[in-house]
């Protein structure tokens, strides 16, 4: 924790990171198969998770590093 709150944290220097493709096309692919039902989609410095949310609970229906999921 600072002691001086006006003076600026350092922030350690990072690489950019490579911009992935546009996820919104494998993200109306899986919505499309799972039409009428709610999913959500967490995503994460790791990668991202799709959800489903029915009577059952939450389930976990797709996992990737850059939410490419064309092949699942």
């Amino acid at each position: 924790m600072p002691t001086d709150l006006a003076v600026p944290i350092q922030a350690p220097a990072a690489a950019p990171n490579d911009l992935i493709a546009d996820p919104v096309p494998a993200l109306l692919r899986l919505a499309a198969r799972h039409a009428g039902q709610t999913l959500t989609v967490r995503f994460a410095r790791a990668g991202c998770a799709v959800h489903l949310h029915d009577d059952d609970g939450v389930r976990v229906v797709a996992t990737a590093p850059d939410l490419d999921i064309s092949e699942r």
